[in-house]
C-alpha cells in the first residue's frame, strides 16, 4: 500500500522540522562540549584553592574568583545542553500517561507558557546588570582577583538565551511529532 501525497507530505515536514531543531541544537550541543573544560576548572581549581589554602597558607583571590567564573559558565551555559538532551528535572505527572500527539502539545505549552517568559525575564532583569558592569569596565573588588567581572556577569542573559534557543529546538521537535501521519505513531 503506497503512501498518500498527504502523508509524504507531512513525512517531508516532520524530517525538515527534525533538521532545523538538528540545526538550532548543534550551538547548543558544541558549548556542552565545551563546558567539560569548565568542569574540569572548577574540580581542579577548588583543589587547588583548598591544597594551597590549608597545606601552604597561601591564598590568592583570582583563583578563588576563577573558580567561581567557571562554576557559574557551567550552571548557566550547561542549563541549556541539559534541556537540549532531555537530562533537565521534569515533574511529570500529566503527559506520561498521553500520547506522543498530547505530549508534543504539552512540550510546546511548557515551552510558550513557562519557558519562554521565564528566559524573557531573566534576560530583561539582567541585561542592565551586565551593561552597568561592562560600561565601567567592572573587575574585582579583591586586589589580585579578576579584572574582567561583567564577563562573568554577562553569563546570565546568555544563559537565559541559550535556553530559548534549546526550547526551540525542543518545540521544532515536537512540531515534527505533530506532523508525522497518526499511523505512524
Amino acid at each position: 500500500m503506497s503512501a498518500t501525497a498527504g502523508e509524504r507530505s507531512s513525512g517531508t515536514l516532520s524530517r525538515d522540522l527534525r533538521e532545523l531543531a538538528e540545526f538550532v541544537e548543534s550551538g547548543i550541543d558544541w558549548i556542552g562540549r565545551a563546558l567539560l573544560i569548565a568542569a574540569a576548572l572548577v574540580v581542579v581549581g577548588e583543589f587547588a584553592a583548598v591544597a594551597l589554602r590549608y597545606g601552604w597558607s597561601y591564598s590568592r583571590p583570582w583563583l578563588q574568583e576563577a573558580v567561581l567564573a567557571a562554576n557559574a559558565a557551567l550552571f548557566l551555559l550547561g542549563a541549556a545542553y541539559t534541556l537540549r538532551h532531555d537530562e533537565h528535572v521534569r515533574v511529570d505527572l500529566w503527559s506520561k500517561r498521553r500520547s506522543e500527539r498530547a505530549q508534543a502539545w504539552s512540550e510546546i505549552a511548557g515551552f510558550t507558557l513557562f519557558l519562554l517568559p521565564f528566559c524573557v525575564l531573566i534576560i530583561w532583569v539582567s541585561w542592565p546588570y551586565f551593561w552597568r558592569s561592562w560600561e565601567m569596565g567592572e573587575g574585582s573588588n579583591q586586589p589580585g582577583g579578576l579584572p574582567a567581572l561583567y564577563a562573568i556577569k554577562a553569563l546570565i542573559p546568555l544563559g537565559g538565551g541559550l535556553l530559548i534557543v534549546a526550547g526551540v529546538g525542543r518545540c521544532l521537535r515536537a512540531l515534527a511529532r505533530l506532523a508525522e501521519p497518526e499511523t505512524a505513531q
